[in-house]
């Protein structure tokens, strides 16, 4: 597998000292190492330790990110190191990767994660072309969430062209093991480029088919609220309306639901934010601006300044001053 475990670490680890104030010299004092060594760490020339990773955690507030990370990337290496190997503990190593990989993007941005992203896709396609007996289906969903998540990432950077293919990759491979669950979260990032190139039959389409592929009533409110804002934004209002109000009946419904892995930050809550985009479109700035921010206010602090979440920031903004 071409992935390497301490250049991911020095790149999410630079990012988050810069994101917190630190320069290099200021992080060893705080964390009292040598500045040398963190320099060899930063640079790529020495392993980082388990000790380090604990100490920058601790530093900038990530929240455990970089500890993960290095933990996850020892576990990949293995992987690697064994691919013939593919069991149930490998297979649970990759998703733990991925998780990890999340995470971070929560905290650091796309920028330092999107190589290592788009060659971890890569070294498992032939792991899964090869791979038979019972893990084979575990290691699908593994590899579809992988595709998605390389997606997601260039959706971030702007670039919808190859976030399409490997969204559409993600979504024959979710296909392949017939889950739903997936194949709806990536139409969902399909709406998002959508929404991002201000099509807005293309966003009702593409929320609809996750909407009608997911059983998880959490996220049929997402998509459900997204298709009613596309609804909103076509002049079609009363269909928007009934939309509006099957979710909002359903998110009643999903209060003590436990979201999956793959959308961790689904609480109750949070819900708020995508139902508060339809009552902005639909010329409800008041109702709109409430949900929003009780949405947004449900994050946790460290991720309420993420990338993704810009635009429910703006449309707050735009909410508040109407």
């Amino acid at each position: 597998m071409a992935v390497n475990p301490s250049g991911d670490f020095a790149d999410l680890a630079r990012r988050a000292l810069r994101n917190a104030g630190y320069s290099m010299k200021a992080a060893a004092r705080e964390t009292h190492y040598d500045p040398a060594f963190l320099s060899r760490v930063l640079n790529r020339k020495q392993k980082p330790s388990p000790a380090l990773a604990r100490a920058l955690d601790e530093l900038t507030g990530t929240g455990g990110t970089l500890a993960g990370n290095l933990q996850q990337d020892e576990r990949l290496s293995h992987v690697a190191a064994h691919p013939s190997r593919i069991d149930g503990a490998a297979v649970s190593a990759l998703a733990g990767a991925l998780a990890a990989q999340r995470h971070a993007d929560d905290i650091v941005g796309p920028g330092p994660l999107i190589g290592a992203a788009e060659a971890q896709r890569e070294a498992l396609l032939p792991m899964l072309r090869d791979a038979r007996g019972s893990h084979r289906d575990a290691l699908c969903a593994v590899v579809s969430e992988s595709a998605q998540f390389a997606g997601w990432l260039n959706i971030e950077l702007g670039q919808y062209a190859r976030a399409d293919v490997l969204l559409n990759e993600a979504i024959a491979l979710a296909d392949d093991i017939a889950d739903g669950s997936l194949v709806a979260q990536a139409y969902n990032l399909k709406g998002n480029i959508a929404r991002q190139r201000g099509q807005h039959h293309a966003v009702h389409r593409n929320f609809v088919a996750a909407y009608v592929s997911e059983s998880a009533k959490r996220q049929r409110v997402v998509n459900g609220a997204q298709a009613a804002s596309a609804l909103a934004l076509l002049g079609r209002r009363s269909e928007a309306e009934r939309m509006l109000s099957e979710i909002e009946a359903l998110r009643e419904k999903a209060v003590d639901e436990t979201p999956p892995g793959t959308a961790y930050w689904l609480s109750p809550e949070w819900l708020s934010l995508p139902i508060g985009h339809v009552h902005h479109h639909l010329g409800r700035p008041q109702q709109a601006a409430e949900c929003i921010r009780h949405g947004l206010d449900s994050l946790p602090p460290e991720h309420r300044n993420a990338l993704w979440t810009r635009e429910a920031r703006a449309a707050l903004e735009e909410a508040e001053s109407a």
